[in-house]
């Protein structure tokens, strides 16, 4: 089901909210600010189904950069939330099969990923070397795309937003003043997209490998 835009971005707020009533009590808070660029890459199909006419259709997002930043706020050695942030300018590719043709094309749109997350440190960030997980809620929006294949058939899908889960895991180096990272995210969410076709979109796994630098990590 379609989410609009307000409504998808309320766990986001909620998540801000709560990280401001708890910070006034912590003690040991650290605040972290990260640009970010790294590589966005889809593990299957976001479109694939029989249409109208009897023929096969299969959209898929192709590999892309991803640049964005990310904010943190830790609670002692091991505890902290973090709200990230990232643009992925990248085209998406369709396969229109027709009497056993298959024609292809691309067409440019744009993604945005936004989340509000839990950071569990098993090595704390204040060691030379940090590993920790994280997961939480995550926002996906989707540009507005018009496909037209080789022989003229013009796809059309709306702008959107969808709302799932993320999960990742992060290793950094602390060298004082800078800290580097590396993450790895998992975006779990079932897109609405395309559904005028008849066809329903299975549930993504939508990958990002990031580095980034910043004042903490």
């Amino acid at each position: 089901m379609k989410q609009t835009a307000p409504r998808a971005l309320r766990p986001l707020l909620a998540l801000t909210i709560a990280t401001t009533l708890i910070a006034p009590s912590a003690h040991a808070q650290r605040f972290a600010l990260a640009p970010t660029i790294g590589i966005y890459a889809p593990t299957q199909e976001l479109v694939s189904g029989i249409v109208n006419g009897g023929g096969t259709i299969a959209f898929k997002q192709q590999v892309g950069l991803a640049v964005g930043g990310r904010m943190g706020l830790s609670f002692g050695s091991h505890i902290g939330l973090t709200a990230t942030g990232s643009y992925v300018p990248k085209s998406l590719q369709a396969t229109v099969t027709q009497n056993g043709v298959a024609q292809n094309t691309e067409d440019y749109t744009n993604l945005w990923f936004g989340t509000g997350r839990l950071n569990v440190w098993l090595l704390p960030p204040s060691s030379i070397l940090a590993l920790g997980v994280n997961g939480g809620v995550g926002v996906v929006g989707r540009g507005a795309t018009v496909v037209i294949d080789d022989v003229g058939n013009r796809y059309v899908d709306q702008s959107r937003t969808d709302v799932g889960g993320v999960v990742g895991g992060t290793v950094g180096l602390n060298l004082g003043v800078i800290g580097l990272f590396v993450s790895l995210d998992d975006y779990i969410y079932k897109p609405s997209v395309f559904e005028d076709l008849g066809v329903k979109s299975p549930t993504q796994n939508d990958l990002q490998f990031s580095f980034g630098f910043g004042t903490r990590f």
